[in-house]
């Protein structure tokens, strides 16, 4: 992770959740690389992140010790907000960026009193967690009812770097809700109808709309 003082672009963001008034000298511009962790699920949150480019995957596990994918953030929105508004200090899921991703950085130790005074912020993130709510119990429901190849699809085309998915099928298995042989079994199907092509480091998109086709919308909220 590399840290930057903020530009004019991340103060105007900040003002779009009427922190217009925040003293900004303790906030950090974060620079994550793909593969990253913002939060580990259990561990100490030292930040509220405003995402302003890139894109992050969250996961939440269970007690058998498995993951679940339960959504992204995508060039927008808040991570950190339900720690904030419940006054946990560990954090309840796993987020890592996907891509490149840059986020601003506002250390609770610093803010968090001052945030929750203010009544426009708070208005803004009861908001936007209420679409989280829905968006998740969205994807929920993707999970159960949709089948693998649907959901495999659209998490490649998510995750897929320059075009080509290199995630560690174990982790994706988990993540979308299946088995490793299964997961295998349906990444050999698309490779034989020439949706993906197979390589030494992972998988080439060779059919971009088909693969698009097969997913429709799912994740991408």
């Amino acid at each position: 992770m590399e840290k930057r003082s903020l530009y004019k672009a991340d103060v105007d963001l900040l003002l779009q959740y009427g922190l217009q008034s925040l003293d900004h000298s303790d906030a950090l511009c974060l620079l994550f690389e793909p593969g990253e962790y913002l939060l580990q699920e259990g561990g100490p949150i030292g930040y509220l992140y405003f995402v302003v480019s890139g894109k992050a995957k969250v996961c939440l596990s269970v007690s058998n010790g498995r993951q679940l994918l339960l959504c992204y953030f995508v060039s927008n929105g808040i991570i950190g907000d339900v720690e904030l508004m419940t006054g946990r200090h560990e954090a309840f899921s796993t987020v890592q960026a996907v891509s490149k991703l840059t986020c601003i950085g506002l250390p609770l130790s610093v803010y968090a009193s001052t945030l929750k005074d203010n009544i426009a912020f708070i208005n803004r993130i009861g908001k936007e967690l209420a679409q989280k709510l829905i968006r998740r119990g969205m994807n929920g429901a993707i999970t159960i009812l949709h089948p693998l190849e649907a959901r495999l699809c659209a998490y490649i085309l998510q995750t897929a770097d320059g075009g080509e998915f290199r995630e560690k099928q174990t982790e994706v298995a988990e993540l979308v809700g299946t088995s490793y042989r299964h997961l295998l079994r349906c990444l050999d199907k698309l490779c034989k109808e020439g949706i993906l092509l197979k390589k030494p480091s992972g998988y080439q998109i060779a059919n971009h709309q088909a693969l698009n086709n097969r997913a429709g919308d799912l994740y991408a909220l």
